[in-house]
């Protein structure tokens, strides 16, 4: 109960009282004592009433309503309707509706589209969520945290993002800066201080690498089909995730591809001609451990391609019905498999190959630069003979790796049979 309301409620009970001893016949002297008490009282309770109210009033104003209008955008960019933006183009009509207003703000924000309209990465997110989540803290108040951005709720279900790659919006040409040495820990005794070392850094400037995906729709699917914009979602959300994940393990850095993985780590690259083994990845995790310096094994991140799970799976201890991935997962290591990581490598007649690992330190190390949204142009000429629309999607990324000498590891020539 608020203070104004608690003096307010006292405050009644003394004109009750007030009230009774002057209906009296006769007043006694205790009668007119308690009737001076309770004047006096009632008389500073008023003065405690207003300050009271002046109080909650200032309250009031600090915990108003905050400005919902980034909320509410981001409410209209996950109801975005795509297949209602792709009728409009394909018609040649003038965006209407939430669609406009939407892009429109993406425009101002992000700049006028270079080739198409803006939509929102929402538009692609098939599963929806709240802005917030709401947890009780320890000391029994209510405290609440984002969930996850639009980009990275798109990229949750990707090999880059359960690799450890982060994503991260930016303007213009940003640098990120990394400290190369100069820091460390001293002690020093009491009323003694410590000289400060020169620190050294250096800084990495990513460059914008246009992702095209393209996308055949007929014009019966347009006006016919209720699911459409359910299939667009999943389509090109898929489309668009397998291409930027091919980019993060495997861009060349040629041909207007970003540099991935690996290209950055070729460098560095350890050749393991040896069947994959729990014992063989182990040793290169552990020396993985050892260059980040981290504290749990479990912190390596290993990513491999499908045969590399098949193989490890396979591979049985002799004697025991125990694989050499079990091995691996009960060393606290949850690898990670995926076509997009590495592809088979040549095989010959008995289908024997060889692929690609990669392991990661910690997280936190490498991104995945988005310039603002991305870019849909509807196209509903160049296919008008078998009367498909083409629908082509353009993102603007490229992949950042910071601290690769010792916070990565690319493992080549990884047999998947022996």
């Amino acid at each position: 109960m608020l203070k104004s309301q608690e003096i307010t409620l006292a405050q009644s009970k003394r004109r009750e009282r007030l009230a009774e001893i002057q209906k009296a016949d006769e007043i006694t002297d205790d009668a007119r004592t308690e009737l001076r008490s309770l004047t006096d009282a009632y008389q500073g309770a008023e003065v405690e009433l207003r300050a009271a109210l002046v109080l909650e009033d200032a309250e009031r104003d600090k915990i108003k309503e905050p400005d919902k209008a980034q909320t509410d955008f981001e409410r209209e960019c996950r109801q975005f309707d795509l297949s209602a933006m792709v009728a409009s183009m394909t018609e040649g009509n003038a965006l209407s509706g939430r669609e406009a207003e939407v892009s429109q703000e993406l425009e101002q924000r992000h700049g006028k589209g270079q080739k198409g309209a803006r939509f929102p990465w929402e538009a692609m997110a098939i599963e929806t969520r709240a802005d917030v989540e709401t947890t009780q803290s320890a000391s029994g108040d209510l405290a609440s945290r984002p969930t996850m951005t639009a980009l990275e709720r798109f990229f949750e279900t990707s090999a880059a993002q359960r690799f450890g790659v982060q994503t991260i919006q930016a303007t213009g040409n940003p640098s990120f800066p990394e400290i190369t040495g100069g820091t460390g820990l001293s002690w020093v005794s009491e009323g003694t201080g410590a000289d400060a070392a020169a620190i050294t850094t250096t800084a990495q400037s990513p460059d914008l690498h246009t992702a095209t995906g393209r996308y055949l729709l007929s014009r019966q699917a347009i006006r016919k089909n209720p699911a459409l914009d359910a299939m667009l979602r999943r389509d090109l959300a898929e489309v668009m995730r397998e291409g930027i994940d091919l980019a993060v393990f495997q861009g060349t850095g040629a041909s207007e591809q970003p540099a991935g993985l690996a290209t950055i780590l070729d460098g560095q690259a350890i050749d393991v001609s040896d069947k994959a083994s729990f014992s063989t990845l182990l040793l290169h995790a552990t020396e993985l451990q050892e260059t980040a310096k981290l504290s749990d094994p479990s912190q390596v991140r290993i990513a491999g391609a499908p045969i590399l799970h098949q193989t490890l799976a396979d591979t049985l201890i002799t004697g025991t019905a125990v694989s050499e991935l079990d091995r691996l997962k009960s060393a606290g290591f949850s690898p990670m498999f995926s076509q997009q990581v590495s592809t088979r490598g040549n095989r010959d007649a008995t289908d024997k190959g060889a692929s690609t690992v990669y392991m990661s330190a910690g997280g936190g190390r490498a991104y995945l630069v988005n310039w603002g949204s991305p870019e849909l142009l509807v196209d509903p000429y160049s296919e008008s003979k078998t009367g498909k629309v083409a629908l082509t999607m353009f993102a603007f990324v490229d992949v950042l790796v910071q601290r690769a000498a010792t916070h990565f590891a690319k493992l080549e020539n990884v047999q998947d049979r022996a």
